[in-house]
């Protein structure tokens, strides 16, 4: 694979903040903005990219709502319907209140696990403090949510079942942290294998005459999407489901 004028292999393909640093005579991996290495400002440049393109279609869908929806309005809606009814299952009555935190969470994910496929940039959530801070909001808001609801109710399962308390105390704590190291590490893990098997793919593209590619990435391209979604599905679903969790009411019949 390519590697870098100090030596270090470059585990990625080289996004356009590469060219430019190159352009003005500096090294990634070297050089520093406020104390901090360059390269590790990528995922956030990159993320806030993300997030301005997201804000930008938002804004575009939304500038002349209409009662009959058309075009990125009736996308936009359509969406909107298809996550309430499917965390309809996990949140019940709850569901329009955190449907807009997991409408933007998965399409935040989505759109940054996609990223990397767009030449010159590269997916955010291929950097594990990427998808650890996301794991964290999540940890922060649903054991805040729980908080709120159920008052320090909320602490009673960390003594389930009541006569194992001391043992059972440990665990649940241990099972909370657990949860977004989980989430953070199974969400890197996947988008970083696959952004490296598009990197190695493209290095071994041969050319015909010297000029005209062979493809080889187009089929992992074509799996990196299905990945992709499934990996912003599954983040979502999970961080819904521990908010379920968090905020479930032992109601008569429940």
């Amino acid at each position: 694979m390519a590697a870098a004028n100090s030596g270090e292999m470059v585990l990625h393909l080289p996004t356009f903040l590469d060219f430019l640093a190159e352009k003005l005579g500096l090294d990634m991996h070297h050089a520093y903005f406020w104390d901090v290495e360059l390269k590790y400002c990528v995922p956030l440049i990159m993320s806030f990219l993300v997030g301005c393109t997201l804000v930008l279609f938002s804004m575009y869908a939304t500038r002349r709502m209409e009662k009959i929806p058309r075009g990125a309005q009736a996308f936009v809606e359509l969406v909107v319907e298809g996550a309430y009814n499917f965390l309809h299952d996990m949140l019940g009555k709850h569901t329009a209140r955190y449907l807009p935190f997991f409408c933007t969470l998965f399409f935040f994910i989505l759109a940054m696990n996609l990223w990397g496929l767009i030449p010159l940039m590269e997916s955010p959530t291929h950097y594990m403090n990427t998808t650890l801070s996301m794991a964290i909001v999540v940890f922060v808001m649903y054991n805040f949510e729980g908080l709120r609801i159920k008052k320090l109710g909320y602490f009673k399962h960390f003594f389930e079942p009541i006569f194992l308390a001391p043992l059972m105390f440990p665990l649940h704590v241990i099972g909370e942290f657990v949860r977004p190291a989980s989430l953070s590490i199974r969400l890197y893990g996947n988008l970083t294998g696959e952004g490296l098997t598009l990197a190695v793919l493209v290095f071994l593209t041969p050319w015909i005459f010297g000029n005209i590619p062979v493809p080889l990435h187009l089929f992992m391209v074509l799996l990196a999407l299905l990945f992709s979604t499934i990996q912003a599905t599954i983040f979502t679903m999970l961080s819904s489901v521990y908010l379920s969790l968090a905020i479930e009411e032992h109601e008569e019949g429940h």
